[in-house]
């Protein structure tokens, strides 16, 4: 599924490249720019991304609206909407 295919998004981070952690603080930064109902669009090619997104945004309150993978094994991308639900 490419990006321009799925949900539009209020804002996008692409942390393609970099692995999860470095990523965090932008997307930190990213949430706290959002209004409760917009959505930011994640873009990783860190495997460890499944996990991580997905308890925080348990933790967070906010809600994982949608994660997709594409890609061969060795090129994989992940691609998360997350949808902000708590100032």
């Amino acid at each position: 599924m490419s990006v321009e295919t799925m949900t539009p998004a209020t804002q996008i981070l692409d942390n393609r490249g970099s692995n999860c952690a470095a990523g965090f603080v932008k997307l930190l930064e990213m949430m706290d720019t959002l209004s409760v109902g917009d959505t930011l669009r994640i873009l990783s090619t860190d495997p460890t991304s499944q996990r991580e997104l997905r308890e925080w945004a348990d933790r967070s309150g906010h809600t994982l609206v949608e994660a997709n993978k594409s890609g061969p094994i060795w090129h994989r991308e992940f691609h998360y909407l997350i949808r902000k639900e708590a100032s």
